[in-house]
């Protein structure tokens, strides 16, 4: 009888050891394996897209181990929210035994379903500062996972899942813990961050100090105080090292156009003539942008007498010009007669219904 006994228990734990691994433990394999995450809001489509369990079901994970491999990644991160209650993805935010794609995931599935408790789970991640590839499609950049928990809260805080009261703390408190990188999340926030008081001013100041970018110097300009001047006028005249300094200098100047920036203009404009700045456009639309912050009439006659220059000037080869960024320009109001003053061989269509002589 105990042999027979013994025998059953071997049985049916062998059967147990070839048990195929459920959908759910495909996917957490999967999401470890590769360790990156589609971005967020490509989520829904994705559902309406495919028929999971069937796919799943057909999944062999053995494949793995074989040259076949590469086509396992195209599974999409939104079947976990396919196949998971609330209760299992709210484990799996906190399961440290899985990688941060799958906490990461888990989280966006929750954002998904506008689960109530998202706040908390935000203030227990923000500080994580793993990295992980998150994809839109076929374009991929590194993020940090406490700035992905919260720009998904942002998107929380849009769809009223999260609080506004909420979201000003976050913003707060990416800006003020110490510790952690300026995150994207933040940068984010910074190029619109409106003034709000002394003690902004100094943490913005503080970390632009520590780590100057484009954001930050954007954000400080807006306070408009002259001790900062030197900050914006120091990456202007940055002409060696040109991106991102110049960038971020004319992202400052065009939302505080000093009057202490216009000789410097000047000097940055003969540069882009004489093909210093080599073939980088970018430089050159935030240049158009940052001198039509400035008052009209003056703006205007700079610019006559820049594409003047320009026009006369010989040219390199792939050179950036500042009448192809003028013709380029979105969203500012720009002198049309300039416009058809100085034409561009590269849009000269743009604004006209037939090309211009």
């Amino acid at each position: 009888m105990k042999n027979l006994f013994g025998i059953l228990l071997s049985l049916l734990l062998i059967t147990a050891c070839r048990n195929e691994p459920s959908n759910l433990d495909k996917m957490l394999f999967i999401l470890d394996y590769y360790k990156n995450v589609n971005n967020y809001p490509y989520f829904s489509m994705d559902k309406r897209s495919f028929d999971v369990d069937s796919i799943l079901d057909k999944l062999d994970l053995s494949i793995f181990q074989s040259k076949q491999r590469i086509a396992i990644q195209f599974i999409p991160d939104s079947f976990l929210d396919s196949i998971c209650t609330d209760e299992q993805l709210i484990d799996l935010v906190y399961d440290k035994n899985h990688s941060s794609a799958v906490k990461v995931t888990a989280f966006a599935s929750l954002v998904s379903r506008g689960y109530d408790g998202l706040e908390k789970m935000v203030l227990d991640n923000y500080k994580d500062t793993a990295t992980l590839t998150v994809w839109d499609y076929d374009y991929g950049v590194r993020e940090h996972v406490g700035s992905i928990f919260l720009r998904y809260a942002n998107i929380a805080r849009n769809r009223g899942y999260i609080s506004v009261q909420d979201s000003l703390m976050n913003d707060s408190l990416a800006l003020f813990t110490p510790d952690i990188p300026i995150y994207d999340f933040l940068r984010e926030k910074l190029r619109e961050m409106p003034p709000i008081d002394d003690a902004h001013y100094n943490r913005i100041r503080e970390l632009y100090i520590k780590e100057p970018c484009e954001e930050l110097l954007m954000a400080l300009a807006r306070y408009k105080k002259t001790n900062d001047l030197e900050f914006i006028a120091a990456e202007l005249e940055n002409f060696n090292l040109k991106e991102p300094h110049i960038e971020s200098a004319l992202s400052a100047i065009a939302v505080w156009p000093h009057p202490f920036f216009k000789k410097k203009l000047e000097k940055l404009r003969d540069a882009i003539i004489a093909g210093k700045l080599g073939n980088s456009p970018r430089e050159v639309n935030r240049f158009i942008e940052a001198v039509m912050a400035y008052d009209y009439s003056w703006a205007h006659q700079f610019l006559d007498t820049s594409l003047a220059l320009e026009s006369k000037a010989p040219k390199k080869k792939y050179q950036a010009l500042i009448v192809d960024a003028f013709h380029h320009c979105y969203g500012i109001k720009i002198p049309m007669d300039l416009i058809k003053k100085y034409p561009s061989k590269q849009c000269n269509c743009l604004y006209h219904d037939k090309p211009l002589p």
